[in-house]
C-alpha cells in the first residue's frame, strides 16, 4: 500500500496551527452567501427546468419514499436536490417556499468552499492559499446559478466532495475508501445524471494504482493479473459495480429491449445515453468550453496554471501532491469528455457552460501552485498561449446576453459584449507574453499578475453577470422583477383547499408576464403552477375539445373527464363532480367556463381563481373549436350558454358577448378579410374581420322564459382564408355571460 508522503513545503503558508484561514474563509464564505442571497431571495423569473424541480419538490413533500420513486416530472435520476428543496414545501408553500429554495440553493453552491479548501491544503500543503482557492472558486460568473432552482448548485459542492473521496481511495486504497467513492458517486449521479460520466475515470484511476503497485520485474501477463487481482480486492465495490453494469449492458443489448430499458430508466435523457457514433463538433464543442472556462477563471490563472499541471504530472512521484493531481486531474478529464459527447458536441446558442464549471478550482490551484513553486516552463506559456488565442480567433461564441444566459454560459454572452474578438485574441496574447517577462524578471509581480489580476477580472465578469441578472444591464431584461406576492395570488386566496386547473385554455395564449425575446416557456400555466403549491389536480371536459395539456401540468393529478347535461349545465358525474371545490382557468375561455364566485385574478387578469356553486355547472361551452381557437370553414362550432344564477325564478335576459379576432395569417392591407356568421336563439349576426385588425365583439340578448335554464347557438364560415393549409374564419378569443331580471311578458315572442 503508498504510504502517505507529506507534501514538500507543506505548512510553510499559514501553518498547521493558524486558524486564521479557516476564519476568513468562514467569513468570507457567509459575505458571499449574503450577497448572494439577496439577489435570490428576490428572483421571480424562472427557466423552464426549474418548473420541473420545483413540481419534484412539490410531489415530495408527501408521500414519501413512495413519490421519490413515482415522479413523472423528474429526469432519470436527477431527484435528490429536489428532495431537499421538498421540505420548504413540507413547511409552508407558494412564494414562501421558492423563496426559501432559492436562498437554500445559495448555500448549497457556497458550501463548495469546504472540500475545495480540503482539496487545495492537501495539494498546496497550506492553508492560506487552500483558503484562497476555496473563495475564488466560488466568486466566479457561474455564482448566478444560484439565481435559479437548478440541481448544479448542489452538484457543485457534490463533485469535489466525490475528488476528494476518490484521490484518497487512491492514495491510500482500501475497500471502505473505495466504498465511500462510490457512496458519494451515488449521491452526485442522483442529482444530476449527468455523473455517470466520472465513474469511468475513477475505473482508470484505480486500475492505474494497480497497475504501478504491481512487481515491474515480472512479465507483463503476470503483472496484469496481479494488477487485476489487486483491483478486484482492494477496490471490490467498484469492480463488483462494473461487472453488474457490464452484466446489465450485455443482457440489455442480447435480449432487444436495450433502447425500451433505457427510455424507462432515464426517460427524456434516452438520446443522451444512446448515441450512434461522435457528432463532428465534439472537438469544438470541448475547446469553446475550455475557453470559456479559461475566461472566466480571469484568463491569467489558466495561462499559468495548465503548463504548470504539464510540467508537475511529468514528474511523476509517489506523493501525495502528484497523486491528487494525477487523480484529480484523469477523472475530469474523462469527465469533460463524456459530458461534451453526450451532449452532442458543440450547440452553438444552446451550449451552457453549466455542464462544465466544475473544474474551475483545478485553475486557480495550480496558478497558485505554480506562483508557490517558482517553477513555469515560458516556452510552455507561450505555445499554450497561441493556442488558445488561435481558438479565440476561430471559434465564435454565439449566445447573447439574457437573463437566462447570464447564468447559463455568462462568459461566452459577457465577454463578446465587453471586448470584440479581435481586441480578446490580442489580449490573450499579450497576457502570456506579459506572464513570460514578469515571472522571468520581478519576482514578486508573479502574485500580483497571476492571482491578484487574474481574480479581479474574475470578480469584474461575475458583477457583470450578476448585474444582469439584477436587471440593471441595459436591453436585458433581469430575473428580480415582478412580485412574488403578486404572483402567488391563487394560494393567497385558496384557504388552504387543493385547486384543480381547469382545462379550457387555447393553444395560443398572451403571456402572464413581459417574455424577453429569448425567453423559456413562461406562459400562464407555467407562471401559476410555478408560484402557486395548492394547484394540485386537473380535470377536463372533452367534448369542449380544449388544448391537451402539456408540461408541467402533466405532472398533476387527473381527476378524470367530466361532461355536461345540456339542460341544466351541471357537471357528469355528479360524484367526482362533487369533489371540485375551487378551479383556475381563463376568465373568459372560449371553449368552456364554470359558475361561481370570483375569488381572485391573476395579475393580467387572464385567470381566474373561482369557488364553484353547488352542484357544479357550465355557464358557456363550445363544441367544434379548434384547441388554439380557431374557427375552421368546415366546422361549424356549436355553443351553449347556461344562467349563470342557476334556475330561473322568474324571466330573465342573456346576454352572450363573443371576443373575434383575423386568423394570424391574414395581417397586412393585401391580404383579403374573412366573415362568420353567429347565431344564438333566433339571432343571427354576421360579422366581417379585417386582416390586422383589432378584436371584434358581437353581444348578443336571449330571454329565457321561467324554468328555462339555457340557449344554444352555432358559429359558422362564410368566408375564410387558407392558414397551414386550412381554411379558417377567425379565432374565438374570449366570451362573457351574463344575466339580468326583466319584466314578466316582456320575453313572450322573442327567444
Amino acid at each position: 500500500m503508498l504510504s502517505p508522503v507529506r507534501t514538500p513545503g507543506g505548512g510553510a503558508l499559514g501553518g498547521d496551527g493558524d486558524r486564521w484561514p479557516v476564519i476568513a474563509l468562514a467569513c468570507g464564505a457567509a459575505l458571499i452567501a449574503l450577497l448572494a442571497g439577496l439577489v435570490a431571495a428576490h428572483v421571480t423569473v424562472f427557466a423552464l427546468d426549474e418548473s420541473l424541480y420545483q413540481q419534484s419538490a412539490l410531489h415530495y413533500a408527501s408521500n414519501l419514499p413512495s413519490s421519490l420513486f413515482h415522479d413523472i416530472d423528474a429526469r432519470a435520476t436527477d431527484r435528490l436536490y429536489s428532495l431537499v428543496l421538498s421540505v420548504a414545501y413540507r413547511l409552508t408553500g407558494g412564494p414562501a417556499a421558492v423563496r426559501i429554495d432559492h436562498v437554500l440553493s445559495v448555500l448549497m453552491f457556497v458550501s463548495a468552499v469546504i472540500p475545495i479548501y480540503l482539496m487545495g491544503e492537501r495539494i498546496l500543503g497550506a492553508r492560506r492559499p487552500a483558503a484562497a482557492v476555496a473563495l475564488l472558486s466560488i466568486t466566479t460568473p457561474w455564482l448566478t446559478l444560484t439565481s435559479a432552482l437548478f440541481t448544479e448548485n448542489l452538484a457543485y459542492p457534490l463533485f469535489w466532495w466525490l475528488l476528494l473521496a476518490i484521490c484518497a481511495a487512491v492514495w491510500q486504497p482500501s475497500r471502505r475508501r473505495d466504498l465511500v467513492a462510490l457512496v458519494m458517486l451515488g449521491l452526485l449521479i442522483c442529482t444530476r445524471t449527468q455523473f455517470i460520466a466520472v465513474f469511468p475515470g475513477y475505473i482508470l484511476c484505480a486500475l492505474s494504482v494497480c497497475v504501478w503497485r504491481a512487481d515491474g520485474k515480472e512479465g507483463l501477463r503476470r503483472r496484469a493479473g496481479r494488477a487485476l487481482t489487486a483491483f478486484g480486492r482492494t477496490f471490490l465495490f467498484t469492480a463488483l459495480g462494473l461487472a453488474v453494469a457490464v452484466l446489465l449492458l450485455l443482457l440489455a443489448r442480447t435480449s432487444g429491449r436495450w433502447h425500451t430499458d433505457v427510455q424507462r430508466l432515464f426517460g427524456s435523457y434516452t438520446d443522451v445515453i444512446i448515441r450512434h457514433g461522435p457528432t463532428p463538433n465534439i472537438p469544438e464543442g470541448l475547446l469553446v468550453e475550455v475557453i470559456a472556462l479559461a475566461l472566466g477563471v480571469g484568463l491569467l490563472p489558466a495561462i499559468t496554471s495548465v503548463p504548470w499541471y504539464l510540467g508537475r504530472l511529468a514528474r511523476p512521484a509517489l506523493e501525495r501532491e502528484w497523486v491528487y493531481l494525477a487523480a484529480s486531474g484523469l477523472v475530469m478529464v474523462v469527465f469533460l469528455i463524456l459530458t461534451v459527447y453526450s451532449q452532442g458536441g458543440y450547440l452553438g446558442k444552446m451550449t451552457e457552460e453549466r455542464y462544465f464549471f466544475y473544474v474551475i478550482p483545478a485553475f486557480w490551484i495550480g496558478a497558485f501552485a505554480a506562483v508557490r513553486e517558482r517553477r513555469l516552463s515560458f516556452a510552455a506559456v507561450l505555445v499554450w498561449t497561441a493556442a488558445l488565442a488561435v481558438l479565440i480567433a476561430t471559434i465564435r461564441f454565439l449566445p447573447a446576453l439574457s437573463e437566462e444566459s447570464a447564468f447559463l454560459a455568462p462568459v461566452e454572452a459577457i465577454v463578446p459584449r465587453i471586448l470584440g474578438q479581435a481586441p480578446l485574441v490580442i489580449l490573450t496574447a499579450a497576457a502570456g507574453v506579459a506572464t513570460c517577462l514578469v515571472w522571468a524578471r520581478w519576482p514578486r509581480g508573479r502574485l500580483w499578475l497571476t492571482i491578484v489580476l487574474g481574480a479581479t477580472i474574475q470578480l469584474t465578469l461575475a458583477g457583470y453577470a450578476f448585474a444582469a441578472i439584477d436587471g440593471e444591464i441595459s436591453g436585458v431584461q433581469g430575473r428580480t422583477s415582478g412580485s412574488s406576492a403578486a404572483l402567488g395570488w391563487v394560494d393567497s386566496h385558496a384557504g388552504g383547499h387543493n385547486v384543480t386547473w381547469l382545462e379550457n385554455l387555447a393553444t395560443i395564449q398572451p403571456p402572464a408576464i413581459d417574455v424577453s425575446a429569448a425567453g423559456a416557456a413562461r406562459d400562464q400555466v407555467h407562471v401559476t403552477l410555478f408560484w402557486n403549491s395548492q394547484l394540485r389536480n386537473t380535470v377536463t371536459v372533452p367534448a369542449a375539445d380544449p388544448s391537451p395539456l402539456e408540461f408541467p401540468l402533466t405532472g398533476l393529478t387527473r381527476k378524470g373527464a367530466l361532461s355536461v347535461e345540456a339542460a341544466t349545465g351541471e357537471l357528469r358525474p355528479a360524484a367526482a363532480a362533487a369533489g371540485l371545490q375551487e378551479i383556475v382557468g381563463e376568465s373568459a375561455s372560449p371553449f368552456l367556463q364554470l359558475a361561481g364566485a370570483t375569488l381572485a385574478q391573476s395579475p393580467d387578469r387572464f385567470l381566474a381563481l373561482t369557488r364553484l356553486v353547488k352542484p357544479a355547472r357550465a355557464t358557456w361551452m363550445t363544441v367544434g373549436l379548434q384547441p388554439d381557437g380557431y374557427l375552421a370553414a368546415d366546422r361549424p362550432v356549436a355553443l351553449r350558454a347556461w344562467a349563470p344564477g342557476g334556475v330561473p325564478a322568474k324571466e330573465i335576459e342573456l346576454t352572450v358577448s363573443m371576443a373575434f379576432t383575423a386568423p394570424a395569417g391574414t395581417r397586412g392591407a393585401s391580404r383579403p378579410s374573412t366573415a362568420l356568421s353567429v347565431q344564438i336563439g333566433g339571432t343571427r349576426r354576421d360579422l366581417a374581420l379585417a386582416g390586422g385588425a383589432g378584436p371584434a365583439v358581437i353581444t348578443i340578448s336571449s330571454c329565457l322564459a321561467p324554468g328555462s335554464e339555457s340557449v344554444s347557438g352555432t358559429i359558422s364560415s362564410t368566408r375564410a382564408v387558407p392558414v397551414e393549409g386550412v381554411p379558417v374564419a377567425g379565432v374565438l378569443q374570449a366570451a362573457t355571460v351574463s344575466e339580468s331580471p326583466v319584466t314578466t311578458g316582456r320575453c313572450r315572442g322573442r327567444s
